[in-house]
């Protein structure tokens, strides 16, 4: 289980000095030329994401929340608020800023959030790097205690997290994640295979 130290910051992250999380486990598929990694950092408001790649061939179709972002060129962030507890959220993103959500338990047992401008809540930014894309966006506590009251953010915290790539419509179907899946099939959604992210 890989395990990633998440630094505490104040104000703004300076991402040139955070470490970065490699995300290549080429899963059910071997798409070596797309190469993506994750940031994280923390402080007592939110657990802040920042994730990119370099994408030769990008899709970018999807324009609203709720669409089928994993079909496009997509990187997300899944997380479980409590280790005791199944239930995880799943931040999915395109390069259009285009965002699906959800909560709920492994197996189909989820559901969708709506909210009326996520772009604001979460400060969602796309943005564009040479040879592919990224998004940055921050999860505030505020929001975890909607659907896990007693949940913060302190030092030795670990939270069981995933990262990952996909594309099921692009012109190189792919599936890459930061902690392997042992899986015969195409599916992101198993707790089980989580890594750590440890704050620092």
């Amino acid at each position: 289980m890989k395990t990633y130290e998440v630094p505490y910051i104040n104000g703004q992250p300076d991402w040139k000095t955070i470490p970065a999380a490699p995300i290549d486990t080429y899963l059910w598929s071997d798409v070596r030329t797309i190469l993506p990694y994750a940031q994280a950092a923390w402080n007592e408001d939110a657990l802040l994401i920042r994730l990119q790649t370099v994408e030769p061939h990008i899709r970018r179709e999807y324009t609203g929340d709720w669409d089928p972002v994993y079909e496009d060129s997509c990187l997300e962030f899944f997380f479980c608020p409590k280790d005791t507890d199944q239930r995880y959220f799943n931040f999915e993103g395109n390069p259009n800023g285009s965002l699906y959500v959800g909560f709920g338990n492994p197996g189909g047992d989820r559901c969708r959030l709506h909210h009326k401008d996520w772009k604001t809540l979460l400060q969602l930014t796309p943005f564009e790097i040479p040879g592919g894309w990224g998004w940055e966006f921050r999860i505030p506590v505020s929001f975890i205690r909607i659907f896990v009251p007693d949940f913060q953010l302190y030092s030795g915290l670990t939270l069981r997290a995933n990262f990952f790539k996909c594309g099921d419509k692009t012109e190189n179907e792919h599936f890459i994640s930061w902690n392997p899946i042992e899986h015969p099939s195409p599916c992101f959604h198993l707790p089980q295979f989580f890594g750590q992210l440890k704050l620092m």
